[in-house]
């Protein structure tokens, strides 16, 4: 009687030390969400100038100066500007995105509604918030990279794209001979180059945050691109899109490394 009792004793012992071992490494391997993280800084308001998104971020502790690589490419406006700001803060500290920013669109889903406080127009997702909880998983164990810096070159390239999309209302990254044949047109490209397009975006968070979570888009590719530690450099353009009067839609080109013919 008493050895059965030291083997149940022994197995229940056993049984919790491998529930604690399974809890820490789930943990580890699947960071959950903590909505109370979020920041409140509504970072993803419309219309937010660089100076104003700088300070806002500032109140959330990044080092936004320094990532702010764009302030003086007088080529972009600040929305533009915005983009290029953005992306580096996911790219130098995906983990803290993810805390403060990605948690706070969690908050934001309702069923496959998407609800921004203060935006009368309802997003309509197709996958919900799946990609949005799979997306903060991910952030939470990326490793920070290096920063973008603007391109002229690169931006002229967005520019002549997301005008020719708008003018025509239509979508996609092929026309005027593909991104290759528009990227090269004003200059040489080394390495690798890459293009995302967010249409109908509220803000330049906004567009960040929705190329990030890439709801539908099961390759998740433009959370890919932005998080490729092999691209250095990135130009943008902004227009507005008949099919999307919610916001602005973006054109983003990016390129390991970049040379702009002379003028």
């Amino acid at each position: 009687m008493h050895n059965h009792l030291v083997n149940n004793y022994k197995v229940l012992l056993f049984t919790l030390l491998v529930t604690l071992i399974f809890s820490s490494c789930r943990t580890l391997l699947f960071p959950q969400p903590k909505p109370s993280q979020s920041s409140k800084m509504r970072v993803s308001d419309p219309n937010l100038s660089n100076e104003e998104y700088v300070m806002r971020l500032l109140a959330d502790k990044w080092p936004a100066d320094s990532l702010n690589t764009a302030i003086n490419a007088d080529y972009l406006d600040d929305d533009e500007k915005n983009i290029i700001l953005a992306h580096n803060l996911v790219r130098y500290d995906p983990a803290r995105f993810a805390r403060l920013y990605v948690n706070e669109y969690i908050g934001y889903f309702q069923g496959n509604e998407f609800h921004y406080p203060g935006i009368s127009t309802i997003m309509i997702t197709r996958e919900g918030v799946e990609p949005a909880l799979e997306l903060y998983t991910e952030l939470m164990r990326t490793r920070p990279m290096g920063l973008l810096y603007p391109s002229d070159g690169l931006s002229l390239a967005a520019q002549t794209h997301v005008n020719y999309l708008c003018e025509r209302g239509i979508r996609g990254h092929g026309r005027q001979g593909g991104m290759r044949r528009r990227i090269e047109r004003f200059g040489e490209w080394t390495d690798r180059i890459a293009e995302n397009i967010a249409y109908g975006s509220f803000s330049a968070h906004d567009a960040v945050l929705y190329l990030l979570i890439d709801d539908q888009v099961y390759n998740r590719s433009h959370r890919r691109i932005i998080l490729d530690p092999q691209l250095h450099l990135a130009g943008t353009a902004k227009d507005k899109h008949p099919a999307y009067p919610t916001g602005y839609t973006y054109v983003i080109n990016y390129a390991t490394g970049f040379s702009k013919h002379s003028e």
